[in-house]
């Protein structure tokens, strides 16, 4: 199995400020993670603690990547009806690169490699992810809301909620009319690209087309539905991992803990990183915890545990479904980047 970078590839990735941004941002999280924690204490608990919760905690976390792929099925299936098992694969796989690569560009490569097996453009597949990344919002927004009505929530969260609903809604409105207006401006759009040249005016029009393509799915009140519901259940499975794990470390925090927990951990993650959003996720999960009661050196031992938890056992098994496809790392890598574009959009 393949898993080699080229050089150029690699020279150009830390040349880049971006990833040398994320990663400060990410050793100074990880810093406040290990903050006031006693080592010694840290390796107590770490053996003490009882590994068999393990079993069930990831038994939650592979359902919920379940009910994203099919969350993705019908945010698809307006394009193509394509197969939950083979969708599974994919999401796994996009999940094992951004866990190793950075830019995150495993949401390219999951467009990139269900362009070539499913023979679908690679750019409407890619407008369905980043409605996965709304709808992935607006859930997190949802569980802070449902967390507020049993926890007493810090001014900083609340306006958190208050913020990031109103910036969803927007988008969501923006979205909505974007799709159910397509028709309307259809003339409009064809007489401005007739204007450019005739190479980057075809080019336009078809990333266009495949743009509104790809929100079909938002003209299909049922399947729009649907995907939201399988968003709410794979996030619910995610929350149910981390309160099932905790018990493991003898916390005992409300389930609504840990949905706050979910909720903002993953919304803090839209902060550059390194890959795997070392830090960015860790810190807050620990100031959840602690804020709740939570012992600091239990909160960031089984921190630690989990983030290994979320990481490891994908990552197995994406590269186990990268080399089933044929395909390795380094070509997932240039392809992502490289495909995604006008010309093969």
């Amino acid at each position: 199995m393949e898993l080699a970078i080229d050089y150029v590839t690699l020279v150009r990735m830390l040349r880049n400020k971006t990833l040398w941004i994320g990663i400060i941002i990410s050793l100074a999280l990880l810093t406040l993670v290990f903050y006031g924690t006693d080592l010694r204490t840290l390796a107590e608990v770490f053996r003490t603690a009882n590994y068999w919760f393990l079993v069930p905690a990831l038994a939650l976390y592979f359902v919920g990547v379940l009910m994203r792929a099919i969350r993705w099925h019908f945010l698809l299936r307006s394009i193509k009806p394509i197969s939950i098992n083979h969708l599974f694969q994919v999401t796994v796989i996009g999940y094992m690169v951004n866990d190793l690569l950075p830019f995150r560009i495993g949401e390219l490569a999951r467009a990139y490699i269900l362009g070539e097996t499913e023979q679908i453009s690679k750019a409407s597949t890619l407008v369905t992810i980043v409605l996965e990344r709304v709808f992935d919002g607006v859930t997190m927004l949802f569980f802070i809301g449902i967390a507020s009505f049993f926890l007493p929530l810090p001014d900083w969260i609340r306006t958190l909620l208050l913020v990031g609903t109103v910036l969803f809604a927007v988008v969501i409105l923006i979205l909505v009319m974007a799709a159910g207006f397509r028709q309307r401006f259809d003339g409009l759009i064809h007489a401005m690209m007739g204007r450019l040249p005739e190479k980057w005016g075809g080019r336009g029009l078809k990333l266009v087309d495949s743009f509104f393509h790809g929100l079909s799915v938002l003209r299909n009140p049922l399947d729009a539905f649907l995907a939201f519901v399988f968003s709410l259940l794979a996030w619910i499975c995610e929350a149910g991992m981390y309160a099932v794990l905790a018990i493991g470390f003898g916390i005992t925090a409300s389930f609504a803990v840990f949905v706050l927990a979910t909720a903002v951990a993953n919304l803090v993650t839209i902060v550059p990183s390194t890959p795997g959003y070392i830090g960015v996720f860790d810190a807050p999960i620990r100031y959840i915890l602690e804020l709740f009661g939570v012992n600091v050196n239990v909160a960031a031992s089984y921190v630690l545990l989990l983030h290994a938890a979320l990481i490891i056992p994908v990552v197995i098994l994406g590269l186990v479904f990268t080399w089933r496809l044929g395909l390795s790392l380094g070509q997932l890598q240039k392809s992502s980047r490289g495909e995604v574009s006008l010309e093969n959009a």
